[in-house]
């Protein structure tokens, strides 16, 4: 048990649109420790990243709320220092785990995190603390969105935001499986990063010529499956030069904009879709079963070196404006890690 009194944590007063004010409105305060309740897990946190969602959240662009003033994050990973009477000891204390919550409660911008055990999943010793910190929300997206592709037998897939960290582990996923990739970046220094990596086939958007190649290549390698963080305009793009019979699942909302530009007679004579995807509502249809053989899968990835979170930079609870304004100018650079 800690004989800590006392730990600190980031507190968000309340949301707000302009993310500068939100970001300059976090302030670190001392939190009183609290009794365990009999069903949840003390743990020490040792890192936690920056998101996207979490940005949305400190702007009120989440469907995710909480009261406020709150400690925010929604990931992360620590020791568990304290176990709750309800639940097995041995097979919880001391152990790392990977930290996922979006319930209303503080999050993991904490040196404490109040945790049930659906909220944490236990990983190996040898993964780090970095990379157990981004472990559970962009590898099992990229996870999840996969599945998709597998289900409707996509020979090639399409993802938008390439330069992005759940496209890292979706091009990992898809070599296993002999599954072509269209990637989608923005800027001419993320296509020559992917192209090192030796990805062939690696569009940019604002490039003339960008609408005739992605049509001529999505129909050539038949890439009926397109996975999309932006929305907006680009949305629609990507739907309407796609080959009939195919699907854009959205995952994210980075352009802050609404879908448009979708072509109607696609989805009426064409046969195609536009859906959308959430972690939690993956998580929650899926059994123990299947989620261990992800995980075990991911976790391998990880530890033999075939994919990583690239982290770019780690701060301090002190340091959160700083780091967060690093991270919103740099996404593709990789995460901004909170190491306490």
């Amino acid at each position: 048990m800690t004989q800590t009194k006392t730990y600190q944590a980031a507190i968000l007063p309340q949301p707000n649109q302009n993310i500068v004010r939100a970001m300059l409105s976090l302030k670190t305060a001392e939190k009183p420790m609290r009794k365990l309740q009999p069903d949840e897990l003390l743990v020490k946190m040792e890192a936690a990243p920056f998101n996207p969602s979490d940005i949305a959240f400190l702007q009120d662009n989440y469907r995710v709320k909480k009261q406020t003033p709150c400690v925010p994050g929604f990931e992360g990973a620590g020791i568990v220092v304290e176990v709750g009477s309800d639940l097995d000891t041995k097979r919880w204390l001391n152990k790392r785990v990977s930290c996922f919550s979006q319930q209303d409660k503080d999050g993991t911008w904490a040196e404490y995190f109040y945790a049930k055990t659906n909220e944490v999943l236990p990983v190996s010793d040898k993964l780090s603390a970095l990379q157990a910190a981004t472990f559970f929300v962009n590898p099992f997206t990229a996870w999840g969105l996969f599945e998709i592709a597998l289900q409707r037998e996509s020979t090639a897939i399409i993802v938008n935001a390439a330069g992005g960290r759940v496209a890292d582990f979706l091009f990992e996923i898809a070599n296993f499986h002999n599954v072509e990739v269209i990637a989608i970046v923005r800027k001419q220094k993320t296509a020559t990063a992917l192209f090192e990596r030796r990805l062939k086939n690696v569009l940019i958007e604002n490039d003339p010529d960008f609408e005739s190649k992605l049509h001529e290549t999505a129909n050539q390698l038949n890439a009926t499956t397109a996975f999309d963080a932006v929305g907006g305009t680009l949305s629609g793009q990507i739907f309407n030069l796609m080959p009939p019979d195919s699907e854009v699942v959205l995952y994210g909302g980075l352009s802050g904009k609404a879908i448009s530009g979708l072509n109607p007679l696609d989805l009426i004579f064409e046969n195609k879709m536009f859906t959308g995807f959430n972690l939690n509502d993956w998580i929650a249809e899926n059994d123990a079963i299947s989620f261990e053989v992800a995980r075990e899968t991911l976790e391998n990835m990880v530890l033999e070196g075939r994919i990583s979170t690239k982290i770019q930079q780690q701060v301090t609870l002190s340091e959160l404006s700083k780091g967060l304004r690093n991270y919103i100018s740099a996404m593709s650079e990789g995460k901004v890690i909170i190491k306490f």
